[in-house]
């Protein structure tokens, strides 16, 4: 599986786009592409977009999921994103 990461917006700080193969509910073999974004507000807040889909597929056709992190909940995943093991 590979990703991307693509041009941000003014206040998006990170966007991964990944295509990985996938399986649909009846077993036959897909693949599924995703987008996650994350947007920091002024306050410390902080948002988590997941847009997922169909390979090639428009991103008003795709499923979209989204966690508002208040400022202690985003500085907390920062924490942890920080002290997880590098890869070599």
């Amino acid at each position: 599986m590979g990703f991307i990461l693509s041009t941000m917006t003014s206040d998006e700080l990170l966007v991964v786009r990944s295509d990985w193969p996938a399986a649909t509910i009846a077993g036959e073999p897909g693949i599924v592409s995703g987008i996650l974004s994350l947007s920091a507000d002024v306050d410390g807040s902080a948002s988590l977009h997941l847009v997922v889909g169909p390979a090639g597929a428009p991103t008003e056709e795709c499923d979209h999921v989204e966690f508002v992190l208040s400022p202690d909940q985003a500085d907390a995943l920062a924490r942890a994103l920080a002290s997880r093991p590098r890869s070599q």
